[in-house]
């Protein structure tokens, strides 16, 4: 992003030192500016317009509230990123399966289940992969519901345990986004399993507790393709529903809007907070060059700004300040499975005990395709 200002700079002291030299033939001062030109897409020459390129990139669905800052992106870079939403799961299936050919780069919530999935299909590994941005899954509920199962027992927030025990015992009713298609529900799932399981390690197949899944399931009773979808849902739905299991970013963003008839309290188990980092994968190696350019522009602490603040995810860049409200520690990490088979069988524990009752969709619509 700096090389125009070195060349203009270094043009001046040229042109200084051009007073006391002869001038030099034509043919070397056009060998000048063809090197100058050819110094990298965003030199100036003629108009000063950078380079034109348009990348396509498989994204995951609740990113579409960053079209502000991609067009922002385009304007100072020449770089169109051509997004196709679709399910971070669903996506890194996708991925994983080699059926990527049309897709330059993608743009994930996580890229953990596809790397489970490339470790599965024997591959070399994950392509290259930089995180941009960061929101922890937390469970946003009722401030009532809250006070009635856990504020009357002391200061320390509830544990994934907790909040499955209150599901399987009728006293939570939560929505939380298909795991099949979306991170966030298979982060949740991982999540309740990984404290039911009780040994603080990434789960084992013989640890995925049978019993606290489906118990934790039953309290299941809206579910949504992505937790943009999953909010919408809520809203619908506020007094069929207790809390809603979420990012921060969705959670705090509904909280300040003036839709909800009843606050939530934004909970973070104190057993663990699954992260989300939103990394950019470089799916292309030939796009290699325009990805580079487009991670400087995103990483740069003015933009990192400008993303929290139209989406209150956390900046990766530790020295952005921070919104008052993305202040709040989160705590440890919970182990992601470090095994695709433990995932496969949350899954099909999933698919095999969800409540007959659960309204709303349930599987990702056709990826849609924007720039």
């Amino acid at each position: 992003m700096n090389r125009p200002v070195r060349w203009r700079h270094r043009r001046r002291e040229r042109a200084g030192r051009a007073r006391s030299l002869p001038r030099p033939p034509a043919r070397a001062l056009l060998a000048l500016l063809l090197l100058l030109c050819s110094a990298g897409p965003l030199a100036a020459c003629g108009s000063g317009a950078p380079a034109r390129t348009t990348l396509t990139v498989l994204a995951s669905a609740e990113l579409t509230d960053l079209r502000p800052v991609l067009d922002e992106l385009r304007r100072a870079t020449g770089i169109t990123l051509q997004m196709e939403y679709g399910g971070t799961v669903s996506a890194s299936d996708l991925i994983g399966s080699g059926r990527t050919d049309r897709h330059d780069l993608a743009w994930l919530s996580s890229d953990r289940w596809l790397r489970l999935n490339l470790k599965a299909a024997g591959g070399t590994g994950a392509p290259p992969s930089t995180r941009t941005m960061m929101s922890p899954l937390v469970l946003g509920v009722k401030r009532s519901t809250a006070e009635r199962l856990w504020h009357g027992g002391g200061q320390q927030p509830p544990s994934w345990a907790d909040i499955a025990g209150a599901a399987e015992r009728g006293q939570l009713r939560y929505a939380m986004t298909d795991p099949t298609v979306a991170h966030s529900g298979l982060a949740a799932l991982v999540a309740v399993a990984t404290a039911g399981a009780g040994t603080g390690e990434a789960l084992r197949p013989e640890d995925v507790a049978q019993d606290r899944v489906r118990g934790f399931l039953a309290g299941r009773t809206l579910s949504a393709p992505s937790s943009h979808a999953l909010v919408d849902g809520y809203l619908a739905h506020q007094d069929d529903t207790d809390a809603v299991i979420a990012y921060e970013s969705d959670l705090l963003a509904l909280g300040g809007d003036g839709r909800l008839r009843e606050p939530l309290d934004l909970v973070y188990p104190q057993d663990g907070i699954v992260l989300s980092d939103y990394p950019l994968l470089l799916l292309d190696p030939a796009k290699r060059a325009a990805y580079d350019r487009v991670l400087a522009w995103l990483l740069a602490p003015a933009v990192q700004k400008k993303i929290m603040q139209l989406t209150l995810r956390r900046p990766v860049d530790p020295t952005v300040a921070r919104d008052p409200r993305l202040e709040r520690p989160i705590g440890n990490a919970l182990y992601f499975p470090d095994r695709p088979e433990v995932v496969q069988r949350l899954l099909a524990q999933y698919e095999a005990d969800i409540p007959a009752t659960a309204a709303g969709p349930s599987r990702s619509p056709a990826p849609s395709r924007t720039s």
